[in-house]
């Protein structure tokens, strides 16, 4: 079988491109090059933007692949330029939702056909609004969809807390932890959704592919594990032996200090979210979880420390957080001497620049750290710019 991946060196992408090499499937990705550094032996690369659907369209001529998964649709428009052009290369076309698009505000288990949206979180409207576009699209059609619903899912460069820094700078979760700060949970940290490591979600998506009762169906492809937010906590407290400190706030407040989050904070994480993967086990028999939280988040925990930290610290997230518990204890007149709620040079290797995003962000209410903090990007960028015409005008 051949598959084409478009994107291909994300989280959940990785992980399905090993396992479909592991079974023999070959693998041809059409990516910009940036990221490909690891790429697997054995994977056919085509370099090039998502966009440029003619240098694309060319490059297939002739073509034809057992599957096509886009892991880069986020719209509609996107969703509909991805499928118009490549179903003309394929009988089935993947497309990547979520478990999100449930209206888990219920309290139910959910499986494919349960209720949907709850209209809190942008990413569950727009993914369950591309679900019904992509079903008008193919209407019709040769092509058959099969729409693949992951729900937490984590891999080398995520530790599977509910609010956390972006990929690649997970560390700073335990770096907090062993430095002695506090972690925010919401609700006490009672909510419950599944979480599976990646290796696990790759074993369903493929073994999905080419299979004709996938054809015209959605699945939650997820392991049958959906552990709390606490029993999260625990495992990394056992893995990194330290005791974990917590600050419970409200979850209308977590919300509140984080805006860019807010849809994810209250339509998603402080909600239980609990899948049924009966669906998909009873199309691909064979399928298990077999990769539990504290095995897996070991395996996380390992791989930072293996791979130099990752990108290393998120000086914004680490900032916020403890802006977000200052103003909480504050307000509340609870003591955060024992917090160390301050700049910590977590790996040794901070710049000025870390300190300076630091300081802003942790005091970005306060007018004098704006100015100065803008300031010193502007003259950052100047800087950077007048190298960049030194080096060209030695070149010349």
């Amino acid at each position: 079988m051949r598959v084409l991946l478009i994107g291909g060196t994300g989280v959940l992408s990785s992980a399905v491109t090993a396992e479909a090499l592991r079974q023999g499937i070959a693998i041809t990705m059409i990516n910009r090059g940036r990221n490909v550094k690891n790429l697997p032996d054995g994977v056919e690369l085509i370099k090039s933007d998502r966009k440029n659907y003619s240098y694309i369209r060319q490059q297939l001529e002739g073509r034809s692949f057992d599957a096509v998964m886009d892991y880069l649709c986020y719209s509609d428009k996107d969703t509909a330029e991805s499928v118009n052009l490549y179903k003309e290369f394929t009988k089935q076309y993947f497309f990547i939702s979520s478990c999100a698009v449930y209206n888990t505000r219920l309290g139910e288990v959910c499986h494919e056909d349960s209720p949907k949206v709850l209209p809190v979180w942008s990413y569950s409207v727009n993914k369950w609004a591309s679900e019904q576009h992509l079903m008008k699209l193919l209407e019709g059609s040769d092509v058959h969809y099969t729409i693949i619903r992951p729900c937490v899912t984590y891999g080398n460069t995520r530790i599977p807390y509910g609010i956390s820094p972006i990929y690649g700078y997970h560390w700073t979760l335990a770096a907090r932890i062993l430095a002695g700060k506090p972690i925010i949970r919401w609700n006490g940290g009672i909510n419950r959704c599944n979480i599976t490591r990646v290796e696990d979600f790759a074993m369903g998506v493929v073994g999905l592919i080419g299979n004709t009762k996938a054809y015209d169906e959605a699945f939650n492809v997820c392991g049958d594990e959906a552990p709390s937010w606490n029993e999260v906590l625990s495992c990394i407290s056992r893995i990194i032996k330290k005791e974990i400190k917590t600050i419970d706030l409200p979850s209308t407040f977590y919300a509140h200090e984080m805006p860019s989050r807010k849809g994810e904070i209250l339509g998603g994480r402080s909600i239980d979210a609990i899948m049924d993967n009966s669906k998909l086990k009873s199309v691909i028999p064979d399928f298990q979880q077999t990769l539990f939280i504290e095995d897996g988040i070991r395996k996380t925990i390992e791989a930072y420390k293996m791979n130099n930290y990752e990108a290393g610290i998120d000086w914004f997230f680490d900032a916020d957080t403890d802006r977000i518990i200052s103003k909480w204890c504050k307000s509340k007149g609870i003591d955060t001497t024992n917090y160390h709620l301050n700049f910590i040079d977590y790996l040794g290797n901070a710049t000025a620049s870390d300190k300076i995003q630091y300081l802003f962000v942790k005091n970005k209410s306060n007018f004098f750290f704006f100015i100065i903090y803008k300031s010193f990007n502007l003259m950052k960028r100047i800087i950077r710019k007048l190298n960049g015409m030194f080096k060209l005008r030695k070149t010349q």
